[in-house]
């Protein structure tokens, strides 16, 4: 996807743009690879989602490991907001920094985002790595409210302090496992990325009398004509490291 000119040859100097094929399941592998203890995950009481094998807690389970969430339940070791002023939050943990922090699906649920991701950054041992996973196209779902939607730059915003090292796109539901990831000159580079490069890849532009029939013909309720471009739900990844 190397940008070229007229004459068909690449200009000097311009980054070699890749798009690469993985699965979440390659993914998730490599976070659980590259993490040390203790262990935190937030937003860890159990859904029906989070009781396969490869759920994080089955992963872990020869690690010291703690599951933070701010109602008790299934899975949940530790009730606590992470929007807690830092010294109750400090105390709650007991004053314990991790090696490794998973936060899935939390941070579009919390009211104050800047200050949850300052609570997950001073949690972090040094040389930590977090994970971070939040929806950049999503449908509205309350738990118990549901606030934003963050590109991979917005999302980088709230952790100035820590160190991207991987990134990847992910499929939302419908029991996928594909996952993609942008490399720039063969490597994950945020700074130089061309996000723009999302809507050749995922989003889909119909003909006005297509996109209507495709409306219409829909099994559940009658859905409202506002566009006729989609993009799919999609999540983005993003791997940091505390140096």
């Amino acid at each position: 996807m190397t940008n070229q000119n007229p004459a068909g040859m690449p200009p000097a100097n311009t980054p070699k743009i890749d798009v690469v094929s993985s699965t979440t399941a390659r993914e998730t592998d490599a976070i659980a690879a590259r993490g040390s203890g203790p262990v935190l995950q937030v937003g860890s009481r159990i859904t029906v989602v989070d009781r396969a094998e490869g759920a994080w807690r089955n992963r872990f389970a020869d690690r010291d490991f703690v599951g933070l969430d701010i109602a008790a339940g299934d899975g949940v070791d530790l009730v606590a907001d992470l929007c807690w002023p830092f010294p109750q939050l400090d105390a709650a943990v007991a004053g314990r920094r991790f090696g490794l922090i998973l936060c899935q699906h939390v941070l579009e649920h919390v009211a104050q985002p800047f200050d949850a991701a300052a609570s997950l950054t001073r949690l972090l041992a040094p040389g930590g790595t977090l994970y971070v996973a939040v929806p950049w196209v999503q449908s509205f779902h309350g738990y118990p409210d549901d606030f934003w939607r963050f590109s991979f730059k917005g999302l980088t915003k709230l952790f100035p302090d820590l160190v991207p090292v991987d990134m990847y796109y992910s499929s939302a539901g419908a029991g996928l496992d594909a996952a993609y990831k942008i490399t720039v000159d063969g490597g994950i580079d945020l700074d130089r990325t061309p996000f723009e490069i999302e809507s050749r890849l995922f989003e889909t532009v119909f003909e006005p009398d297509t996109n209507l029939a495709m409306l219409r013909d829909q099994p559940e309720q009658p859905k409202l004509p506002l566009a006729r471009r989609y993009l799919p739900a999609i999540f983005v990844n993003l791997v940091l490291e505390k140096r």
